[in-house]
C-alpha cells in the first residue's frame, strides 16, 4: 500500500489514466508513464519485488533439492548411481526453452509454469556439480576412516558430506538468483512466464519493446534495474570465489 501513495501527484500512480498513456518522464512522473497511463516509478518497484521474490524462492528450492538430489547421487549404489547419471546427461541435453514452452503448452502461463521450467533448467546442473563434490569429498582420509569404523552411509551425508557442501551451495545462491531473474524475464518476455496482470521485469520489457520508438522509456524502466542486478550478482560472486581461492 505504500506505493499506492507514492509520487508527487498523490494519486494512485497504479490506476489506469489513459490521458498520461506514453507519458515521457517529468517531474510529475519521474519515469514517465507506461501504455495504460500507470506511472513507472510505481510499477517497476512492483515488478521489481515480484521478481525478487520469485527469484528467492526458486533459488532456494533449487539450492534444497540440488545439494540433497547431489548427496544422495553420491553415496548410491554403483549401479544406481549409473542410472542417475545417464538420466542427468538427457535431462541437461534437453533445451530449456523447448522444454518451457512445451510445459506452458500444456499448463498454461503462470507461476507455477515458470517455477517449473526454471527447476528442470537449474536443478540439473547443481545436482552434478554437488554430485562431483560429494564423491570427491567421500575420497578424503577422514571420510575413509569414518567407513572403515563402520559409519553408516547417512551419518557420513549427515556428519561430513552436508557441512562441507552447504557453503558450496550459498556460494552459488547469487548466480542462481540472477539466472533465476533472467528466466523469469526471458519466459515472461515470450509470453510464457508470469501471469499478465502480475507485472514483473519480463512483462513490463514484453510492454516496452512494442514502443521502442517513441517510449522507449518503458524499456529502460525495467531493463536497466534488471541489467544491473544480475551485474552486482555475478561480482559478488566472483568477489567471494576469489577470496575462497585466496583462503
Amino acid at each position: 500500500k505504500w506505493v499506492s501513495s507514492f509520487g508527487p501527484d498523490r494519486v494512485d500512480p497504479l490506476a489506469h489514466q489513459l490521458i498520461r498513456t506514453l507519458e515521457l518522464p517529468g517531474a510529475t512522473h519521474w519515469l514517465g508513464c507506461d501504455a495504460f497511463g500507470r506511472d513507472l516509478l510505481a510499477l517497476t518497484l512492483h515488478a521489481s519485488l515480484r521478481s525478487a521474490a520469485f527469484a528467492a524462492a526458486a533459488t532456494i528450492l533449487t539450492l534444497a533439492s540440488g545439494t540433497l538430489a547431489g548427496t544422495l547421487m553420491g553415496v548410491a549404489e554403483p549401479r544406481v548411481r549409473f542410472a542417475l547419471e545417464r538420466a542427468l546427461d538427457g535431462i541437461l541435453a534437453f533445451p530449456f526453452l523447448l522444454f518451457a514452452l512445451a510445459w506452458a503448452a500444456i499448463r498454461g502461463q503462470g507461476w507455477g509454469t515458470l517455477l517449473g521450467s526454471l527447476l528442470i533448467a537449474a536443478v540439473p546442473s547443481l545436482v552434478r556439480f554437488m554430485y562431483l563434490r560429494t564423491r570427491e569429498i567421500l575420497t578424503e582420509e577422514y571420510v575413509l576412516a569414518a567407513r572403515s569404523l563402520g559409519a553408516a552411509p547417512s551419518a557420513i551425508a549427515r556428519r561430513h558430506l552436508l557441512p562441507a557442501l552447504l557453503p558450496l551451495a550459498l556460494l552459488k545462491a547469487p548466480v542462481i538468483f540472477a539466472h533465476a531473474l533472467m528466466a523469469e524475464a526471458t519466459l515472461s518476455f515470450i509470453g510464457v512466464g508470469a501471469p499478465i496482470g502480475r507485472e514483473t521485469w519480463g512483462l513490463l520489457l514484453a510492454q516496452g519493446k512494442d514502443y521502442l520508438i517513441e517510449s522507449p522509456h518503458i524499456a529502460l524502466a525495467s531493463g536497466l534495474p534488471l541489467a544491473l542486478t544480475v551485474f552486482g550478482l555475478q561480482m559478488i560472486t566472483s568477489a567471494k570465489s576469489d577470496s575462497r581461492l585466496e583462503s
